[in-house]
């Protein structure tokens, strides 16, 4: 007979859980004073979410062709401790940078028990800078220093082709 009740309180208590949840999901979303109306066209929407953002943070910008994206990311996917000082150096020297700064750059890494890691970067499926680290950490530095060097160039090269470059049939990502 215990069992019975207490089976009877459960299926109340869910119950009751479930009728609150269904009119808390039916009541209007308060909106805030920074977010858009739903009149506001999408450049207001992306306006409003730079405003909500940190100044030194990511940042989205509108396409040309409708959508938007998210620029200024540098995306950390290395795994040994080498690759972690790289990527630090790294991102402290590239964030300054203001070519490297607005762009959505990887860095990844395949570590190698015999001859240390490979790293590489890369902006969405473009390669710009790819190396053989050993496990000394001192050397990770040096390396980031000129990894930035050289994807500056690699930026620079690819945004003057695109800019001169005008081909209606391909995508953004097929001009290379």
């Amino acid at each position: 007979m215990l069992s019975i009740h207490r089976l009877f309180i459960g299926i109340v208590t869910i119950s009751i859980w479930l009728t609150t949840s269904i009119a808390l999901a039916e009541e209007p979303i308060q909106s805030d004073d920074a977010l858009p109306a739903n009149g506001q066209n999408e450049q207001e929407a992306i306006d409003a979410i730079n405003k909500l953002s940190s100044p030194d943070g990511p940042e989205v910008l509108a396409n040309t062709n409708g959508g938007s994206e998210l620029t200024g990311v540098l995306v950390d996917r290395t795994i040994t401790m080498a690759g972690k000082t790289f990527y630090r150096a790294f991102s402290q020297l590239a964030m300054d940078n203001p070519l490297i700064g607005n762009a959505t750059i990887t860095v990844q890494e395949r570590p190698d028990a015999r001859w240390g890691s490979q790293l590489w970067i890369m902006e969405g499926n473009r390669m710009y800078f790819r190396t053989q680290l050993s496990p000394r950490i001192s050397e990770a530095d040096r390396v980031a220093g000129d990894a930035v060097q050289i994807v500056e160039e690699a930026l620079l090269q690819q945004r003057l082709t695109a800019a001169l470059t005008s081909d209606k049939d391909l995508g953004k990502e097929e001009l290379n």
